[in-house]
């Protein structure tokens, strides 16, 4: 019987995450593990994926809540959601 090989995203590299987990995290009910699966896609992955993963509604509606490394993280991000919210 062959197992299938799960491939698991770089941007969680202390777990074995793969793209379906992460998707199936963001889609569910547990809002803890919501804020922590976007909290180290905001961190740790690269510009291109985060947008695979996210919108800008859900970072809008998430950004108090998201766990940041460093609060220079956090200033960059608050600083682009403004620049991103000007008509």
């Amino acid at each position: 019987m062959e197992q299938q090989q799960r491939s698991s995203v770089y941007f969680f590299w202390d777990y074995d995450l793969t793209e379906e987990d992460v998707r199936a995290i963001l889609r569910g009910t547990n809002e803890t593990e919501k804020i922590w699966v976007m909290s180290w896609i905001l961190q740790s992955a690269r510009w291109s994926d985060i947008w695979k993963f996210l919108t800008l509604k859900d970072v809008r509606e998430n950004f108090a809540k998201i766990q940041w490394r460093t609060p220079y993280l956090r200033e960059l991000w608050s600083d682009a959601l403004e620049v991103w919210s000007y008509d």
